[in-house]
């Protein structure tokens, strides 16, 4: 039996809402197929900066975090929004980070990028049957101003908006209205179509580098 623990060092706090579910169930996934033997797959541990390094430059945040859930992962991904440019986001604010992990943890596990073309939002919308159970909505997705094909999002400007723009065609009460989207980033990620997912090119380099950590750890034949 493989233990797989998982951790995720995120850009903001409302990306681990969508991101631990999405990760977890990927992981999931892959093992269910690939795995050389049972793997028992942890949630995902949201890690963050320790105090004492909340000003150091990123990567060193990054590894200091990792050093304190030292035992907690096999895997850690790191996330990054690519804001339109995935490969300066990889080179500049991951791949730093991975480096010094690789250097210093290296008997730990392994790291993995996580890298949207834009921002999270935009792999949330991705399936929009997903979106519609969180919503609590029968709308369309042209009714709800959401791609019809996964393979169009990374054509979206500005995902973010879209997806609030998303939730107010709906027409939620008050109450909901004044939440927004965030509280229901956490049910998306838990329902969202993982072969929708892989519709992204984005996460579909995701998964190759996970699979390649995967096989690293011995985990995958």
């Amino acid at each position: 039996m493989h233990y797989l623990n998982l951790a995720l060092y995120a850009e903001g706090p409302t990306d681990y809402y969508f991101l631990c579910p999405v990760l977890q169930r990927l992981c999931e996934n892959i093992c269910t197929r690939e795995a050389s033997g049972p793997v028992e797959v942890s949630e995902v541990l949201p890690l963050d900066d320790p105090e004492e390094h909340k000003n150091s430059p990123r990567e060193q945040r990054v590894l200091e975090a990792a050093k304190a859930a030292n035992g907690s992962w096999r895997v850690l991904f790191i996330h990054t929004d690519g804001g339109g440019n995935k490969k300066a986001a990889r080179d500049n604010l991951v791949r730093p980070s991975i480096e010094l992990i690789s250097r210093e943890l290296h008997t730990l596990g392994c790291a993995v990028a996580v890298i949207p073309v834009r921002e999270t939002e935009s792999w949330a919308l991705a399936d929009g049957d997903a979106i519609r159970a969180a919503f609590g909505t029968r709308k369309t997705n042209i009714e709800l101003g959401i791609p019809v094909a996964a393979r169009q999002i990374e054509g979206v400007a500005d995902p973010k908006l879209t997806l609030e723009s998303a939730f107010h065609a709906t027409q939620p009460p008050q109450s909901r209205k004044k939440q927004g989207v965030s509280p229901y980033l956490n049910a998306i990620g838990e329902q969202i179509s993982i072969d929708q997912l892989r519709q992204i090119q984005a996460f579909c380099e995701l998964e190759q580098e996970l699979r390649a950590a995967l096989r690293t750890l011995n985990i995958l034949r």
